[in-house]
């Protein structure tokens, strides 16, 4: 789970102000691009949905293809229905034994894969077996957790936990590694094709473009529309621009095609369009790397201090309603009480100054160190951090006054998350995985000390979160969760910035389309075509 271009142009003085101008003149051109274009006459049978990246290989025990993609290949023993509900996918119905060490699913008869195969507890098996207990895969508590899987009869479905993990079930709506392939699409558990039991099949996968048909033999609701085709086009304003321009139907969504504030409002205010907002489901905060200065307490609160979330929000975001406090959106489940974020300079600079950090200049120094931090920043799009570089900038404007000299440093997505691992950085921008994954696989890749990068751990902390994802009843789990929150807080351990609106646009014409559960959904079952 999970091209360097810095903008010369820096915020001065009055930083939130002057992102105002630079905000209002990205509107400005964004509200200029190409005109609505009219979509063929008549109804259509082909959505054409645009997305920043190849379709890729769809091979889902590898992470490599997109996840929109194998959505509409693949499919789950369980769903993630709206408000995390569970609903039943592959799965008819699942029980979960008293001592939660058993739990069995009654597969749903007559669910055949693309190629024919019978989709039954064997073939359930076959492909649990490419990812439980694998170290690959590690960072599913489920992959630990089962020690056995057993089928006794043809749709019934057996997995003994070693341990009682109470996120499995959430676990097993995600993309990857958990949905179905055929096994005679991998024999000998080698990747051969995508073959799933979803409403479409893949017809090509290139690096421009991917194709897929409707399954007419699909189980479920039979889609509308015959067709789909992916377009790979990176650029966001070109994105928009092909849809105003009718070359594309859809565009949106954090991972597929994401679109910014900005870019929002201009497509709201286009009659040709029409935006579909979904509540947030992340949280985008700064977290420290406690190497350096941001090792003392003190400077982590002056940095606190020092930020403006709400300013912050208010003109990048859309509002102060997107404001984060807290470690995890309201949409989450036990995400916790939310905290009241308290934005006072002038106290930052206190704090600084009883720690011994002293104006030499325009910064502040100790012991002949100047106070100098690095802030790491992604040149791509990634889900929920689309305008980290101007929030960046808005906070190194911020950060001068109060002494600390920031360097930011723009790098391109396979190397910030490298340099990230690596522990290259003193501030970085992160974001939680949202649903389905979260509370518990955030917490446990970013949290725990036995994570591969995590944004902060502790022993203290480590048995919160062990405690919190292996809570049995949902009251243990909301009181667990808040004491992890606590201790973050007591910590300053991250500053939470902004929980990010989801948006989607598609042109008038699209019907029927919703905001899916989930950021790594793309369910098209119900659209329809003018």
């Amino acid at each position: 789970m999970r091209g360097a271009l810095q903008s010369d142009r820096r915020l001065r003085r009055g930083g939130v102000r002057g992102l105002v101008a630079i905000v209002a003149a990205a509107l400005a051109l964004a509200g200029c691009g190409v005109g609505g274009g009219s979509s063929e006459p008549g109804a259509r049978t082909t959505i054409r949905v645009a997305t920043m990246e190849p379709v890729g290989i769809l091979d889902p025990w590898d992470f490599v293809g997109q996840f929109h993609a194998m959505d509409l290949v693949y499919e789950p023993l369980i769903a993630y229905g709206e408000g995390g509900a569970l609903e039943p996918a592959l799965a008819e119905s699942w029980d979960v034994s008293g001592d939660g060490l058993t739990v069995t699913f009654a597969l749903r008869e007559g669910v055949r894969f693309h190629d024919g195969t019978d989709f039954d507890a064997a073939a359930a098996k076959f492909n649990l077996e490419q990812w439980v207990g694998k170290e690959k895969f590690a960072f599913l508590g489920g992959s630990r957790a089962i020690s056995s899987i057993e089928t006794p009869a043809s749709h019934t479905l057996v997995l003994r936990l070693s341990a009682p993990y109470p996120p499995l079930l959430q676990e097993l709506t995600i993309v990857r590694p958990v949905r179905f392939l055929s096994p005679a699409a991998a024999p000998g558990g080698s990747y051969r094709e995508p073959v799933g039991t979803g409403p479409w099949k893949v017809v090509s996968s290139t690096d421009t473009s991917g194709s897929f048909v409707r399954n007419d033999d699909y189980w479920g609701p039979e889609p509308e529309i015959e067709r789909v085709e992916m377009r790979v086009i990176p650029d966001s304003q070109t994105r928009l621009s092909a849809l105003r321009a009718g070359e594309v139907d859809l565009i949106g969504g954090g991972y597929l095609s994401p679109i910014n504030a900005v870019e929002a409002a201009s497509i709201a205010d286009d009659p040709s369009l029409d935006l579909v907002t979904g509540d947030p489901d992340t949280t985008m905060s700064l977290t420290f790397n406690r190497r350096g200065p941001l090792g003392e307490r003190a400077v982590r609160e002056a940095v606190s201090l020092a930020t403006d979330v709400e300013a912050i929000n208010d003109v990048l975001y859309g509002g102060k309603e997107y404001v984060a406090r807290s470690y995890f959106p309201p949409s989450v489940p036990h995400s916790g009480t939310p905290t009241t974020r308290r934005y006072d300079p002038h106290e930052a600079e206190r704090v600084l100054d009883r720690a011994g950090w002293t104006m030499k200049g325009s910064t502040r120094a100790k012991d002949g160190r100047p106070l100098r931090l690095e802030l790491l920043l992604v040149s791509d799009p990634v889900h929920g951090m689309t305008d980290s570089r101007t929030t960046g900038q808005a906070l190194q404007d911020a950060l001068s006054t109060i002494g600390i000299e920031v360097e930011l440093t723009v790098v391109d997505g396979a190397t910030y998350f490298d340099q990230q691992a690596a522990g290259r950085f003193d501030l970085v921008f992160s974001t939680t995985y949202g649903a389905p994954y979260d509370p518990a696989n955030s917490a446990l890749s970013f949290l725990s000390s036995t994570a591969d990068t995590p944004t902060w751990s502790s022993p203290a902390l480590d048995a919160l979160v062990d405690r919190s994802v292996s809570a049995g009843d949902p009251a243990t789990r909301d009181s667990s969760y808040q004491a992890v929150y606590d201790l973050l807080e007591r910590d300053v351990a991250f500053v939470p910035i902004t929980h990010p609106p989801r948006y989607y646009a598609v042109r008038s014409e699209v019907d029927g389309f919703r905001v899916p559960p989930h950021e790594y959904r793309l369910d098209l079952t119900h659209v329809t075509l003018g």
